[in-house]
């Protein structure tokens, strides 16, 4: 059915209107003091700025020429503190030959990569079963991680010289 007589509108309680009020008055609160935030800073920023330029200015030159020492002596400690964390200590893999190396092999060259966690080394050995014991020796090591027999020479008395190719741990040069 349709409505003949006008309804009275309701109004909204006064409450509403008041609380609109407050919060525009809060959003624009939160503007100005969110502008005033940059402001100060930027203050703050140039103040600073001319603090660092004073305090430039003050000192004699012989205070100012010690600084530079100063600085520069820093920076050459600081890169040879990063020098010597790089160090790889090659010692190491010397050690592990000396206490796995078999008493009837002599060694007569070597040639180590740390960069490469590789070596080759060159011997020789009076037959060859000392041979194969000192790869079995080897092989059971952890610090290497492959074994490789890449040259065999046997001689006419049974004599055996040879190359290993070591493909080592990195943790080896670390330590």
């Amino acid at each position: 059915m349709i409505d003949i007589i006008p309804k009275k509108v309701k109004k909204a309680p006064e409450w509403y209107s008041f609380g609109f009020y407050i919060a525009l008055a809060l959003l624009i609160a939160v503007v100005l003091a969110y502008a005033l935030s940059f402001y100060f800073e930027g203050r703050a920023l140039n103040n600073f700025q001319d603090l660092e330029d004073r305090i430039a200015q003050v000192g004699t030159k012989q205070e100012k020429a010690v600084e530079t020492e100063v600085l520069a002596a820093k920076k050459r400690i600081n890169d040879f503190s990063k020098l010597l964390q790089s160090h790889k200590k090659s010692s190491n893999f010397f050690t592990l030959l000396e206490e796995n190396c078999h008493p009837e092999i002599w060694l007569t060259g070597v040639e180590l990569y740390p960069e490469e966690a590789e070596a080759i080394v060159t011997g020789q050995t009076s037959d060859f079963q000392n041979l194969g014991q000192q790869l079995a020796i080897f092989r059971e090591q952890d610090l290497i991680e492959s074994l490789e027999l890449t040259d065999l020479l046997i001689g006419e008395e049974g004599e055996a010289k040879f190359s290993l190719y070591f493909h080592l741990d990195p943790v080896i040069f670390h330590e």
